[in-house]
């Protein structure tokens, strides 16, 4: 068994046999039309930034223009036939984006634009029911920056305090500081359910806390909703945000979960056509869940695409991709753990396909674009947690992440182009 430092640690890493390989068989590049482009015309492309976006398959590309092509007009307007057949195709995928999530209704899934906006629906309508000034928001280090500010706008703006959650050498929530942070003026926790930095997942531990304190939580789904099991009964969190473009589906497409009983009793977030009861010149009543929180057209098309795309994951199986991405990812982690000029972030831990690193002396930005030249997609900079890069003591990180058209032989050539970049900057 070989050894390595891992920031000043001794690490034993552990060998992947690839000959027995039961992941392997997912035979699934030949759905990504985007996986045959050549970079500079001649390299084949490895895409390796699936934590920033992940690549669409050909069922949803096909499926959102059919309904562009067949299919299309306003949803809930009309009683024609487009209007019913889009309809009918926008609620079905929330009726799919239930059962993803396990959620108890269909009441309780909110089709936003993103998963920021559920993010800042969550933190204005929340405040706007149940918090005055002074009252106390906890966040960690480790969260996104949409998972950020959001609430700094309260605190700007209502004089709403917030707490932050330290971290461990893991790259994982102190637990201990987290329950310390509570007092009887915390009225929400919202946290990142998998690191978009570290690849941790979030201890279930932080939830169980905030359940026996009664304090709600909202977790940041962003990265854990194409890579876990999740099922928002059992985790017993209160609001959950991802997007649909990290789930093999199209961009501008965004889920809201939240229990029932505190979405009916916060108020709107924006006004407009299809959020409304009834409209008199001296006010209005509101829809019942979800149209209260879907004011204007919303995005019909792009829920569709994201009902696809759960659709492919299914038809692949959770359990199948999940298998397949942690193969590759302790395989590129104890590549990477081989390597001297390497300096990998968090600690040897679990990671659900993402893994942070540094080439010493050589800025990420000059990774990232060597590789670029060799065919490789990585993601370079701060990704979005400037906070936590200052906690690091870095300003950027280049960053790994892994989707199911990934594989174990892409790994190798992208370790042999690691040591093309050292050389290439070490002259």
């Amino acid at each position: 068994m070989q050894k390595c430092k891992l920031r000043g640690k001794i690490l034993s890493t552990r060998t992947v046999n690839m000959d027995n390989s039961k992941t392997l068989n997912l035979n699934v590049r030949k759905d990504f039309p985007i996986l045959s482009k050549k970079i500079l015309e001649k390299k084949d492309l490895i895409y390796f930034d699936t934590a920033a976006s992940a690549q669409k398959p050909n069922t949803v590309i096909n499926e959102t223009n059919d309904f562009y092509k067949n299919h299309y007009s306003n949803v809930s307007r009309g009683v024609h036939t487009l209007s019913v057949e889009s309809t009918f195709r926008y609620e079905d995928a929330r009726k799919k984006v239930q059962k993803f999530l396990n959620a108890r209704s269909e009441n309780e899934i909110i089709f936003t634009k993103s998963a920021t906006e559920g993010i800042n629906l969550v933190a204005q309508t929340f405040y706007e029911k149940f918090m005055q000034k002074g009252d106390e928001v906890i966040l960690s280090l480790i969260e996104h920056h949409s998972n950020l500010i959001p609430w700094f706008f309260l605190r700007d703006k209502y004089g709403v305090v917030l707490k932050f959650a330290n971290i461990q050498p893991s790259g994982e929530i102190d637990i201990d500081h987290f329950d310390s942070l509570f007092t009887n003026k915390t009225k929400i926790v919202s946290l990142t359910h998998l690191s978009n930095v570290f690849g941790t997942e979030l201890n279930e531990k932080a939830i169980s806390i905030c359940k026996d304190k009664n304090v709600p939580i909202l977790l940041d789904g962003c990265q854990s909703a194409a890579h876990l099991k999740t099922d928002v009964q059992k985790l017993g969190c209160d609001f959950f945000v991802f997007s649909g473009h990290k789930t093999y589906g199209p961009a501008g497409i965004g889920v809201l979960y939240g229990t029932e009983n505190l979405l009916s009793e916060m108020p709107p977030y924006q006004g407009g056509g299809g959020m409304i009861g009834d409209v008199s010149l001296e006010g209005a009543s509101y829809a019942e869940l979800p149209a209260k929180y879907e004011a204007g057209t919303p995005p019909l098309v792009e829920a569709h695409g994201l009902g696809i795309a759960i659709d492919y994951m299914n038809k692949i199986g959770l359990d199948n991709i999940i298998a397949h991405e942690n193969e590759i990812t302790k395989y590129a982690f104890n590549k990477l753990n081989e390597i001297d000029f390497i300096e990998i972030h968090g600690g040897d831990n679990k990671r659900n396909s993402i893994i942070s690193f540094n080439i010493k002396n050589v800025h990420s930005h000059e990774v990232s674009s060597f590789l670029d030249v060799e065919g490789i997609a990585i993601r370079a900079g701060h990704h979005c947690c400037q906070p936590l890069m200052k906690h690091l003591g870095v300003n950027s990180t280049a960053r790994l992440s892994f989707g199911v058209y990934n594989s174990l032989e892409e790994v190798d050539k992208f370790v042999i182009a690691l040591h093309k970049c050292k050389e290439f900057f070490n002259k």
